[in-house]
Order: C-alpha cells, then sequence, then structure tokens
C-alpha cells in the first residue's frame, strides 16, 4: 500500500496503464546560417497550430465541463503568446541556431531551474502548464515523437508521473476509472479537471511508476489517498464491496439532490458543502448543495 495526496473522491478499481514519460534529447548541432529562416518558419507554424488546437479545446471543455476548467486552455494560449517566451525561442533559433525541438527542450530546462529555485508551491506546479505547451508544440514539429496511443479496454487507472491537463482532457471519453501520479498536488490544473470529470486521483505517490506495470490491478482509495497494486485477494474483494457501495451511494445521492433534506422528525435542513476551490463549488451546486459551509484556502 502506498499513500499520497487525496486529488478527487471516490473508491474504485481498474487495470493500470502506466504513462512512461519519454524526454528524447533533441539534436543540439548548430543550424547552418541558411537554414535558421526556414527553422523560425517551422517554429511559428507549431506555435500556430498549437494555438488553434488549445482554443478548439477550451471550448470543448467549456462546453462538456465547466468554464473554469476551459479556463486551464486560455492560459496555455497566452503562454504561447507571451512575448518574452516566444522571445527566447526565436533567439535561441536565430542567434543561437538551435533548431526548434532544441530550443523548446532548452525552454523547459529554463524554467525547471527558475521554478526550482522558487519557494513559492503555487509557482513551481505552473512548470506543468509549459511543459504541457512545449509538449504540444514538439508534436507538430516531430510527428515521429507523438505519444503511442494503445486502445484502453475495460475500468482503467491511469498511473503516470504527472499527467499535463490537456491529456486529463484527453482521457475523458475513454473508460479512465482512476488517476494515480507520482506528482502534482490539490491545485494543479490536472487535479481540477479531474475533480470536474468526477475522476478518483491520488497525487504524489512518490515511486509508484517503478512498482506498478500497465495491466496490473490497482485500488485507488482517494479517502485515505490510498494506493494498493495487486492486492491480495480477500483485500481485493473487500475493495469491491467499498466500491459497489460508494457507486451505490452516488447514484443514491444523484437521485435524491433535489428534494428538501428534512430529519427523521420533519424539520428542513440546508446541505451545505465544504469546499477547496471554484470548481468544488460548482460540482457542490450541481449535486444538489444549498451553499458553502467552509471554503478552505491553505
Amino acid at each position: 500500500m502506498r499513500k499520497g495526496i487525496a486529488v478527487s473522491p471516490g473508491v474504485t478499481i481498474g487495470n493500470a496503464y502506466c504513462i512512461h514519460e519519454v524526454f528524447v534529447d533533441p539534436d543540439r548541432s548548430r543550424l547552418e546560417a541558411s537554414e535558421v529562416a526556414a527553422e523560425l518558419a517551422k517554429f511559428e507554424n507549431a506555435r500556430k497550430q498549437s494555438i488553434r488546437d488549445l482554443r478548439a479545446l477550451q471550448s470543448k471543455v467549456e462546453n462538456q465541463v465547466s468554464r473554469e476548467a476551459a479556463a486551464i486552455f486560455a492560459v496555455h494560449v497566452s503562454i504561447l503568446n507571451d512575448s518574452t517566451l516566444v522571445g527566447k525561442i526565436r533567439s535561441w533559433i536565430g542567434d543561437d541556431r538551435l533548431s526548434a525541438p532544441a530550443a523548446l527542450a532548452k525552454l523547459v530546462e529554463y524554467y525547471r531551474e527558475l521554478f526550482h529555485r522558487s519557494q513559492d508551491e503555487y509557482l513551481k506546479e505552473r512548470l506543468a502548464d509549459i511543459r504541457d505547451v512545449i509538449e504540444r508544440m514538439t508534436g507538430f514539429l516531430s510527428p515521429g515523437l507523438e505519444n503511442e496511443s494503445s486502445p484502453l479496454s475495460g475500468p482503467t487507472i491511469v498511473v503516470a508521473d504527472e499527467l499535463l491537463p490537456s491529456q486529463v482532457v484527453m482521457l475523458g471519453d475513454k473508460p479512465v476509472h482512476g488517476i494515480v501520479t507520482q506528482a502534482g498536488s490539490q491545485t494543479s490544473h490536472a487535479a481540477i479537471v479531474a475533480r470536474s470529470r468526477g475522476i478518483p486521483a491520488v497525487s504524489g505517490v512518490a515511486g509508484v511508476l517503478r512498482q506498478t506495470k500497465t495491466g496490473d490491478t490497482v485500488v485507488v482509495d482517494v479517502r485515505e489517498g490510498h494506493v494498493i497494486v495487486n492486492p491480495e485477494p480477500e483485500v481485493l474483494s473487500a475493495y469491491k464491496k467499498l466500491e459497489r457501495e460508494f457507486f451505490d451511494l452516488q447514484n443514491q445521492l444523484a437521485h435524491n439532490r433535489d428534494q428538501q433534506a428534512r430529519t427523521a422528525h420533519g424539520v428542513s435542513l440546508d446541505l451545505m458543502a465544504n469546499i477547496n476551490g471554484v470548481s468544488d463549488a460548482q460540482s457542490a451546486t450541481a449535486m444538489g448543495a444549498a451553499g458553502i459551509g467552509l471554503y478552505r484556502t491553505e
């Protein structure tokens, strides 16, 4: 049993689908002077294609999830339009004669070092946004490096080092019952989208990728932030019962959410929700909460 940070509530069981992020070190050799203009054009084309993709994602998520979840991708568009960031890449291509993929890899290294020195946890988490944007552009520049897409069938638990926001969205129409990551936190964009989609998720589970392979049976118990890989039969049986009870309770609460809460003696009550952010407030309202009881900001 491994313990992490409870991110999105639920109890679920499924087969592991491990995403091992592989960073391919691009060719760092200098371009010929005659190649610079074409490389700058390639970068600009990838940037514009990425912006089109992100705006389409923003529209899709706004329609299917929430405006707050969709705002993630507006942030990504703003990153791609940031003059300082874009200027660094163009300078590394034009002045240092790096290829566009090499310049993008250098940008990730630059921000990783910059954020590593910061004591602001929120700022550190924004590295995921930059990585997400860079990964998208790199895909347009080097189609051969795109992630391999294996079909997911049956209840699936996605296990990754850190799930980027766009990856969470793309998993939305697949049979994903849970998410386990080695990095991340309750305030990450990926966590917000996971909660919005109602996918149980646990983050900060150190070393889980080393001990899990695709196809393993994984239990995700978000109540305590527990993740169990290949549990013993009696443990698995107990969690299957707990999973059924959790789904039954969800269905029962969803069915009764529009009814007025009353005590056994007929006294009406207002059911309030304790939340961690705006997305939780939207989910609570959708599930029938009368208001907010406690707004946690720590």
